[in-house]
């Protein structure tokens, strides 16, 4: 194939993911950590009473098991997905859904089915972006060959691949585009607004061990993963960035490995190009792959993903969530902040991110404190949403007003109280935070 043809099929994702405007709907990702009660050490996928040993529990309240060889490694049931990170990460997923109302009670269905297990076991479920306790060191990866893969390969390329591998928890949220146009604007916004989703979103107050004294630990470790593969996208706000840019930038990563005939294939340093270009077509399967092994802040797929925040608290999740659809599903909110993010180049976003790290709401956007840019943001959504949705919201707005983030609090508790003042992040039934 030549490069046009493989851009072509690259392509034809994204414009397969083109939904009606009556069509459109929000996903969501939310990763847990599994600590043990007594200590806060992580709980890996094959000690005893370890993360299989919950999914193995799970199967008899109703859930299909996934399997890699003799290993189970996701389960299903209702619309539900549950996968894990390399690290044994606990991540669930549902069905998009333009209503926040049944994310959550579908979110909180599981919860129901999964606490009693945790509990039962002397652990904690926790909504955080970092291992509290245990270092990266002592964590092994799950079975999953794809992580074999990546962990040999990410090593070589940042100074903190395994940390983001096997470490950091995240919500992850899907929006839909209706057109390529859409698709652009939407991409746009997500990148420019990166920098204040890493903050307002910062929920690791640990990291290796130590109370981690800046902010957003999930945007350093990043930053040092694998710059041609991870951060903002070169160019994504240079220009206007459509379906084609979005191939190239594919076409020239390096796709680690390759799913061929069903399985997973190692390339070395090989870009997607010279693997495929002795090639004569690409199987739809093999395409979706490809996309799936880059992890920029804002993917695209046959959706864009917005994949800046730490995992929270069941609230703060939900919250963050409305605050998404307010901003990116109201038609006045996206046109503003697309005219705003027109006189913005990648390098000033990534000079602001790097700010945020240091600063946290301190940081200034153009001789403006980022807080009040956040003020403005979180006005904008909250206008955006029906009175249910704007409730939603409100412990997210409520916790920007403090000019300080979620970590920020659990590390003043946890410098007082030690194990104990970390229970704020323990999820529970109840859509409140322990505070």
């Amino acid at each position: 194939m030549n490069k046009e043809a493989i851009k072509e099929q690259l392509m034809s994702i994204l414009k397969d993911g083109e939904k009606t405007a009556e069509a459109v709907k929000l996903g969501i990702e939310i990763e847990h950590l599994v600590v043990q009660q007594k200590d806060f050490q992580s709980v890996t996928y094959y000690e005893e009473s370890g993360i299989e040993t919950i999914l193995k529990k799970l199967l008899k309240k109703d859930y299909a098991g996934k399997y890699e060889g003799e290993y189970l490694v996701g389960l299903t049931k209702d619309g539900m997905d549950i996968t894990l990170e390399p690290g044994g990460q606990l991540e669930f997923s549902t069905r998009p859904c333009i209503h926040l109302a049944h994310i959550q009670q579908v979110y909180e269905k599981f919860l129901e089915d999964l606490l009693p297990i945790i509990e039962e076991q002397n652990q904690y479920l926790l909504g955080v972006g970092y291992h509290p306790q245990t270092l990266i060191k002592d964590i092994p990866f799950n079975p999953k060959k794809r992580y074999q893969y990546m962990s040999s390969y990410l090593q070589k390329t940042g100074k903190y691949a395994l940390n983001m591998m096997k470490g950091t928890a995240s919500v992850q949220v899907a929006i839909d585009y209706t057109s390529e146009l859409d698709f652009i604007k939407k991409f746009r916004v997500a990148s420019f607004l990166t920098p204040l989703f890493y903050l307002i979103t910062d929920n690791a107050p640990i990291f290796e061990g130590e109370v981690y004294d800046k902010f957003s630990v999930r945007s350093l470790i990043w930053e040092n993963t694998d710059p041609g593969r991870s951060g903002i996208i070169k160019g994504s706000l240079d220009k206007k960035f459509n379906y084609q840019n979005y191939a190239e930038y594919l076409l020239h990563s390096k796709p680690i490995c390759i799913l061929e005939n069903g399985e997973l294939i190692p390339v070395g340093d090989q870009s997607l190009w010279e693997v495929y270009k002795e090639k004569d077509s690409l199987s739809k399967e093999e395409v979706e792959h490809l996309y799936t092994m880059v992890f920029p802040d804002v993917r695209g797929k046959y959706y864009i993903e917005i994949r800046m925040a730490d995992s929270m608290p069941l609230d703060l999740s939900m919250a963050y969530l409305a605050m998404i659809k307010g901003l990116f599903y109201n038609r006045q909110n996206l046109e503003e902040l697309y005219s705003a993010s027109l006189g913005y180049k990648d390098e000033e976003i990534r000079s602001l991110k790097d700010a945020v790290i240091e600063q946290g709401y301190q940081a200034h956007f153009r001789g403006q404190e980022l807080g009040s840019f956040c003020d403005r943001v979180i006005r904008m959504a909250e206008h955006a949403l029906e009175d249910e949705e704007r409730v939603m919201l409100k412990p997210l707005k409520e916790l920007i007003l403090t000019r300080e983030t979620y970590g920020q609090q659990i590390k003043g508790s946890y410098k007082k109280q030690g194990f104990e003042g970390l229970k704020g992040l323990i999820i529970t039934k109840k859509s409140q935070r322990r505070d």
